[in-house]
Parts: structure tokens; C-alpha cells; sequence
């Protein structure tokens, strides 16, 4: 992509593939084998045709807000048209129409389960002897940079958007002032993305991203198309402003392979490689599974309810002869006054029905199916206090092998958007040499309710035993402990031990005084003497000689000697 003004390589550019909703047509209708008359023969894999239903990022949305779900169509749920017999007028009668947020709740939990814990990093194995104390030193910087520049926030952001309208970006950009920074992109925040991925080695070699500025009458007026290569950033424009005229020559111009785009925008984004984190999921969002267990929900809530309007209330039912009866009230509430002066007239209520018991095992049935086929736990009521840790992973099984399946699938995603930050942060920093080779192993730790005292004390026995670093402890207790707690925790150890030992040294000087004070005080009680000469521990005999001479055995030092006197003996 040399130029992106240009209109063929843009049209080739905003191409994306769509979303399936496979149908059930042509399954298990592909003739029956005959041994008789090919015994011989081995069949052949006989051609076959996948049919499906598009489904766009709209359907999901819909889907995810209770307004739009199919229930609250009146195509597809109409409602009761009566004729009124008298005045030969029809009126529509409406239908109840219920609609539940279940796509809501499953979509929290999922998401949660996934970015409920921060992203867990470690320097991989294998490095130098000798190193490893600066390779920490960038990894405490790193993850600095990391919540600094707020990633833990795009993540969450990327991942909602992910399990919401199955697809999510993060890109890096370096401002004008030259600091680094990142933005969610998705769909939910009115972004539709294009990527382009090479057919052979199938990594991303371009990148678009459309949106629409609107008027103050929520009118599109300007289309814009901001891509990505592998070198420069590009911003395309449209117009989208204009009568009946300006559209037919638009239309014009696309067919005679003029350009619908201006480039207003072209730069170097500052990045090796394209700075573009993205992630889809082909299975679409995170309720596909049970869509149409929950329009089956909402079809059956919503006819018990009719059915409830009907027969639910008491009947008001009145025998008498002709116009013996007289009732005073209205007919949206209950009778005032009831006058029967036949005598054997009477005024009674029928009690309504209640709904059947296969009505209601279907709404049991189908509510726990919701829950169950989406993976989704619903919090159990607990009799006594702390579980052990075993007990609730049981419990919480189907939410953790979810969010583990997630993360596995979002890994390619978040190792990317780990060298986009490493590139950023180090140029920030500038040691961008030496934080894009660090040896980083980033992965999804899934979130699952546990004990905390269990886990700090199935650490601290690990420590104990010495098969577990205090270092490796320190960073397993992700929930208490900071990015450089294990520096914290040498720092504050060294701390300690130098107050210890310069208390050790301050004692043993006033010991060494005390002792000099009390052998003087004695040599004073029991010679009568100054105790200048009592032996201190800091020489052979007496006090240390205040003068600077160095005495040998023959009791010279330097610049005098005794040998003269000795040889005349």
C-alpha cells in the first residue's frame, strides 16, 4: 500500500469478512451407500453446501439490549387486530411483550472472568547469570509504564467490546509531543474495522478503522478512514453532505473509478511494525450459544402473561331474570354497587386459573439452560462460612473453563498489544533497545472467587519448604503485592540489617567503655593507683601511645636506633 488515496486500494482495504449464523439446510441428505453394487468402490467425499445467515454487528447489538430484541418486533410478533361488530371499525389490541437482559448478565460475568485479575507478567527463562538483577530493574519499569499509560483499562475496554460485538483493537500513537499512548477501537463506539491480513503468512499488513461525524439533527455528514501500514498513518475523508445532485455525481465518479476520498493526513506513525492490536472472534459474541434459547424464553414469558390478562383475575359472574340486575361501577375496576332484586339472583366470583405445571417446568427448564449453555454460574446460596479453595472452582467450573478458553484465545491479541507498549515505553524511556528485548512472558490469569488466606498460606508453606522463591511467592500474590514488591522487600531486609549491625557496633563501644571505666575504678581500690596503666585491650601494656612512632622489639622506630649504646656494652 504505496498511497491509500488511491480508490482501488482503499476499496480493497474496507473489506471484511462477515459474521455466520449456520442453518440447519441439506444436513444429513447426501444419499445412502449401497454395498451390494459397490463393493469394490470406496465413495467418494460428496460435494456439500454450507448454508448461513448473515449476521452483522447491528444483530448483536441488538441482541445485547433488551429494546431490541426480536419479542418487541411487531413483524415478527404482531399484534390482535379485532373488529368491533357495531361500528364495523378496527382496533389492534396489544400483546405483551417481555423482554429479559439475560445477554446483559452473561456478558458481565464472562467479561469479568477475564479481566477480573491484571495481566501477569514475568521475565522468561533463561536469562544470563548476572543479568537478571537488570533485566528486574526494566521489568519493575515496564510494568510502571503498563499501569501508568493505563492499559488495564484498554484491555478491560478491548475485551468488553470483544465478548459484546465479537471484534476489538488497540492501537499505539505517539503524540506531538512525543509521548506514547494507546485507544480502544470497536464497533460499540462507532468504529468499524477492516483488517487486511497477508494470504500466505496470515500477519497483518494493513489496518482501517471508519467512523461518521454527525450534525446536530443526527445527520451523517463526514466519512472518515483513518489506516495503517507498516510505516505511516493515513486520514481519508468523504463528504457525505449534499442534495439529490451532489449524490448522482458521487455515484458517477465511483463507477469511473474516481476517488470518493481526499487524503488530508499523512505521517509516519513512529512504530517498526504496524501499532495495531486485533482481536475477533468468528463464533460471534459471547451469548451466540444460547440467542435462541432466550427468544424462546421471552416468547413463552410473554403468552403466560397474555394468558395471565385473561384468566388470572377473579370473574365477576351475576344470575337474575331480564333487567332484575344493576350495577354501578366501571369497567376498569370493581363493581361499586350491585342491585338484584330477583330472588333468586345472586353475585358471585370465579377464581382464576393458574398456570399450568408444564407451562412453568418450560420456564424452569429453559431458565437453567440459559445459564448452564452459556457457561454462566449462578452464585449459590452458601449455608456455613469459607469454602476451601478446591470447593469453589467446583463450583464456579463452567465460568473458569469459559474464561480459560478465552484466554487462550485472546493470547495472539495480548501479545501484541505487549510489544506495542514495550516500543512505546521504551522510547519513552529511552532504553527502547533494551525494553523491546526484554524477555517478557505476559498471560490472562482468570478470576475466580477464592479464599485469601488460603492461598497466602499455601504460599507461605511453599517459602517454608523451599521449594517456592520469596520472589516467585511475591509475584504469585498478585492481589496485595505492588510490581516492585520483591525490591520493596530486599530493600527493606538490607535496611534492617544495617540498623542491626550499627547497633551491634554502638553496643560493643560502650561495652568496651564500660569495661576500661570499671578496671580503672578497681586498679584505683586495690593499688592506689591513677589507673593510668591498666591495660585496655587496645595495645600490649597500658594505653595506646598518643605519639605516631612505630616501636620495634630492640625499641627503635624510625629516625632512631639503639645501636650504638648496645655495641659499647
Amino acid at each position: 500500500m504505496d498511497a491509500l488515496n488511491n480508490v482501488k486500494d482503499v476499496r480493497e482495504l474496507l473489506v471484511r469478512k462477515p459474521f455466520y449464523e449456520v442453518t440447519p439446510k441439506g444436513y444429513m441428505k447426501h444419499g445412502i451407500i449401497d454395498r451390494e453394487f459397490s463393493e469394490n468402490e470406496d465413495p467418494c467425499m460428496p460435494a456439500d453446501v454450507l448454508y448461513r445467515n448473515i449476521k452483522t454487528q447491528q444483530d448483536f447489538l441488538r441482541e445485547f439490549y433488551p429494546s431490541g430484541h426480536r419479542i418487541c418486533d411487531p413483524q415478527q410478533y404482531p399484534d390482535i387486530w379485532k373488529k368491533n361488530p357495531e361500528t364495523g371499525l378496527w382496533c389492534v389490541q396489544k400483546i405483551q411483550r417481555t423482554a429479559f437482559a439475560f445477554q446483559q448478565v452473561i456478558w458481565t460475568k464472562h467479561v469479568l472472568h477475564v479481566t477480573g485479575n491484571d495481566i501477569q507478567f514475568e521475565l522468561a527463562e533463561g536469562t544470563e547469570e548476572g543479568g537478571e538483577e537488570k533485566l528486574q530493574e526494566l521489568l519493575t519499569k515496564y510494568r510502571k509504564g503498563w499501569l501508568m499509560h493505563d492499559m488495564e483499562i484498554r484491555f478491560f475496554e478491548a475485551v468488553s467490546a470483544y465478548m459484546k460485538v465479537a471484534d476489538c483493537a488497540i492501537v499505539g500513537y505517539f503524540d506531538g509531543d512525543g509521548k506514547f499512548g494507546t485507544r480502544t477501537l470497536s464497533f460499540d463506539r462507532g468504529d468499524t474495522l477492516f483488517p487486511r491480513y497477508d494470504p500466505l503468512t496470515g500477519e497483518l499488513i494493513a489496518f482501517a478503522r471508519k467512523y461518521v461525524d454527525y450534525d446536530e439533527e443526527g445527520e451523517e455528514r463526514i466519512e472518515w478512514i483513518e489506516a495503517w501500514d507498516k510505516d505511516k498513518f493515513y486520514r481519508l475523508k468523504k463528504d457525505l453532505s449534499g442534495g439529490t445532485a451532489k449524490n448522482v455525481v458521487r455515484k458517477i465518479a465511483s463507477i469511473f473509478g474516481a476517488s470518493e476520498y481526499a487524503c488530508v493526513e499523512e505521517k509516519r506513525h513512529g512504530f517498526p511494525f504496524i501499532p495495531v492490536a486485533y482481536a475477533r472472534n468468528e463464533d460471534g459474541p459471547c451469548w451466540s450459544a444460547v440467542q435462541r434459547n432466550i427468544e424462546d424464553y421471552e416468547e413463552a414469558f410473554s403468552y403466560l402473561c397474555e394468558n395471565n390478562k385473561a384468566y388470572a383475575f377473579p370473574i365477576l359472574t351475576l344470575t337474575g331474570e331480564g333487567d332484575e340486575i344493576e350495577i354501578k361501577g366501571d369497567t376498569n375496576g370493581a363493581a361499586k354497587t350491585i342491585m338484584i332484586t330477583d330472588t333468586n339472583g345472586r353475585a358471585e366470583f370465579l377464581n382464576g386459573t393458574d398456570a399450568s405445571n408444564a407451562f412453568a417446568t418450560q420456564l424452569n427448564k429453559s431458565y437453567d439452560l440459559i445459564y448452564e449453555l452459556s457457561f454462566t454460574v449462578k452464585p449459590p446460596e452458601l449455608k456455613s462460612g469459607d469454602l476451601p479453595g478446591v470447593a469453589i472452582k467446583l463450583l464456579y467450573s463452567p465460568a473458569l473453563e469459559a474464561a480459560m478458553n478465552d484466554a487462550q484465545r485472546l493470547q495472539p491479541f495480548l501479545d501484541q498489544l505487549v510489544r506495542i507498549t514495550k516500543f512505546g515505553i521504551g522510547t519513552e524511556n529511552n532504553c527502547m533497545a533494551s525494553m523491546v528485548a526484554l524477555p517478557v512472558n505476559a498471560w490472562i490469569e482468570s478470576y475466580i472467587h477464592q479464599n485469601d488466606t488460603e492461598l497466602i498460606t499455601n504460599l507461605a508453606t511453599a517459602v517454608q519448604n523451599k521449594f517456592l522463591s520469596k520472589q516467585t511467592a511475591s509475584e504469585r500474590n498478585s492481589k496485595f503485592s505492588k510490581n516492585d514488591e520483591f525490591t520493596r522487600i530486599m530493600r527493606e531486609q538490607k535496611e534492617e540489617d544495617q540498623q542491626d549491625l550499627l547497633i551491634d557496633i554502638q553496643r560493643q563501644e560502650a561495652q568496651v567503655e564500660n569495661n576500661i571505666e570499671q578496671e580503672e575504678a578497681l586498679a584505683k581500690i586495690n593499688n592506689q593507683q591513677p589507673g593510668d596503666d591498666i591495660n585496655t585491650g587496645r595495645g600490649k601494656k597500658g594505653r595506646p601511645k598518643r605519639s605516631d612512632k612505630a616501636w620495634d622489639e630492640n625499641g627503635n622506630y624510625p629516625g632512631r636506633n639503639n645501636w650504638g649504646k648496645n655495641l659499647k656494652k
